[in-house]
C-alpha cells in the first residue's frame, strides 16, 4: 500500500531527532505491557531519556532511520532499524526494528507500511535475510499489521509478576 498522497519517506537527519523523539514518546502508550504498573509520565520520561542516544545512532553506518513527512513537511512517522544484530540462538546477523511510530491521524493510510518497506530495503541491501522486531502482546493492532506484512512469531518473551513474599535465602 503506497502512503497517503503527498507523504514523503526519506532518511532522517539530525534536525529530525527532536520530532522523532516527541512522536515515539507520545506513541509509547501503545507499547506498554498491561502487566507493568508504571505511570504513563514515568514511562514517557524514560522513553525520552532512552532516545537521546539517537543523536549518536544516526551517525552509525548500520543504522537506518527513516521519517515520513506530510505535505506541510510535518514529521508524521519514523522507523528506527539497525543492521547486523546477532540472532540469540544461531548468531546469524539480521536487522532489527527498534521503533516504528506513526501519528494516529495517519494510521491506516499506508505510512507505516512505507516506512517498514524502507527499513526492509535498508537491511536487504546489507545482505541480511531476516528483519526482527518486538511488539507488546496486548497491541493487537500492531500485531495484525505485522502479520499482514508477513512477519511471523519466532519467540515469546515471558514475564512473571513476583509477589512480595519473604525470600528464604538470597541467591
Amino acid at each position: 500500500m503506497p502512503p497517503a498522497a503527498g507523504v514523503v519517506v526519506r532518511p532522517a537527519s539530525s534536525s529530525d531527532i527532536p520530532a522523532i523523539i516527541d512522536l515515539a514518546v507520545a506513541m509509547v502508550v501503545h507499547s506498554v505491557s498491561p502487566l507493568r504498573e508504571a505511570a504513563l509520565e514515568a514511562v514517557q520520561e524514560y522513553r525520552r531519556a532512552d532516545l537521546q542516544a539517537l543523536h549518536e545512532v544516526l551517525t552509525l553506518p548500520e543504522s537506518g532511520i527513516f521519517v515520513a513527512e506530510d505535505r506541510q513537511g510535518r514529521l508524521i512517522g519514523h522507523v528506527i532499524a539497525m543492521a547486523g544484530r546477532s540472532e540469540s540462538s544461531t548468531g546469524e546477523l539480521q536487522g532489527w526494528i527498534f521503533d516504528l511510530s506513526v501519528a494516529p491521524d495517519f494510521w491506516g493510510t499506508g505510512v507505516a507500511h512505507s516506512l517498514l518497506q524502507r527499513a526492509e530495503d535498508f537491511v536487504m541491501a546489507r545482505g541480511l535475510r531476516f528483519l526482527g522486531l518486538g511488539v507488546t502482546s496486548a497491541n493487537k493492532r500492531a500485531l495484525a499489521f505485522y502479520e499482514r506484512l508477513g512477519y511471523q512469531e519466532e519467540r515469546k518473551q515471558m514475564v512473571k509478576t513476583l509477589s512480595n513474599r519473604v525470600l528464604e535465602d538470597e541467591p
